[in-house]
């Protein structure tokens, strides 16, 4: 991408927030003009758009939508990082991350960038930024952050063989989850031991997969929005169901069916009712087809 085309993007976002005269107002127009070139950035693999979202945050004067500001390209930094392995880019989101606010959007960010940090360590095959990754993943506060990112790297030490790592670092990312407070942000502790599953799915341990399944069902039962229920239950069947086909286990396939009963929304019924079916047709269940009100 040529400065021109940068300069001139940027030229055209800042001319009309400059021309909105209500400070907050244009402070809105400049934090939407930061995602606009954190996207810009991601589709080209250009820095020079992160460089002038960066400078928009001076000029977002409330202190939450600048931290997410950052957050926005630090994501996009990280992405640019690992689409062409470069450290550097990796380090420079670890330095941006340092703007963002204590808690929620700082954990999220020390997330994004750990996960960069051992997919750029996997690409360059250096153990040193690898476990560059795994320090920066013990220092983030929110539970649910941390584990996600010994999850991203659990994913990432299997993919490179790894056997005990991956392991270790799954492991690890299940025992952070355990320790979470079961009445505080349930969804997300239900959507983390959904993703687990798949984890263990991915490793060969079953048995952990449906354990963690059988948590996931536990934390989804205390959901009272029926929109996160459905959707927890949603996740919950379709990864029985394909359990269920690994092992040759027909019992998962009736508690899929079970989860599917749960589910209320009819977006995600729909959606679920088409996964199962899928599933069921190829392992010719033509009984629980019925069960799910699909006809062949």
């Amino acid at each position: 991408m040529s400065d021109n085309e940068v300069e001139d993007f940027v030229i055209e976002i800042e001319k009309k927030a400059q021309n909105i005269k209500n400070e907050i107002d244009r402070s809105k127009k400049y934090r939407a003009g930061v995602v606009a070139l954190a996207q810009k950035a991601v589709a080209s693999n250009d820095i020079s758009y992160l460089k002038e979202a960066i400078r928009f945050t001076d000029h977002i004067i409330d202190g939450s939508n600048r931290s997410r500001a950052f957050v926005d390209s630090i994501k996009a930094t990280a992405k640019i990082a690992q689409e062409t392995a470069n450290i550097e880019l990796v380090k420079w989101s670890l330095e941006l991350s340092d703007n963002t606010l204590d808690g929620l959007d700082r954990s999220h960010a020390l997330e994004i960038t750990a996960s960069a940090f051992v997919s750029v360590g996997m690409t360059m095959n250096d153990p040193a930024v690898i476990e560059d990754s795994k320090n920066l993943a013990d220092t983030i506060e929110y539970n649910t952050y941390r584990s996600m990112a010994w999850r991203d790297i659990a994913r990432t030490l299997h993919t490179m063989d790894d056997i005990s790592g991956s392991q270790t670092a799954s492991n690890k990312a299940l025992n952070i989850i355990d320790s979470c407070d079961a009445n505080r942000h349930i969804i997300y502790k239900a959507s983390a031991y959904v993703d687990l599953s798949k984890l263990f799915i991915e490793l060969g341990h079953m048995n952990t997969a449906k354990e963690c399944l059988i948590k996931a069902r536990e934390c989804a039962q205390n959901l009272d929005d029926e929109f996160d229920s459905s959707s927890i239950y949603q996740s919950i069947a379709e990864v029985q169901a394909r359990i269920g086909i690994r092992t040759e286990d027909r019992t998962l396939f009736k508690a899929a069916v079970d989860s599917f009963n749960k589910v209320t929304q009819e977006f995600y019924r729909t959606s679920t009712r088409q996964t199962l079916y899928n599933i069921f047709i190829g392992a010719g269940e033509n009984e629980l087809i019925k069960q799910i009100g699909k006809k062949q």
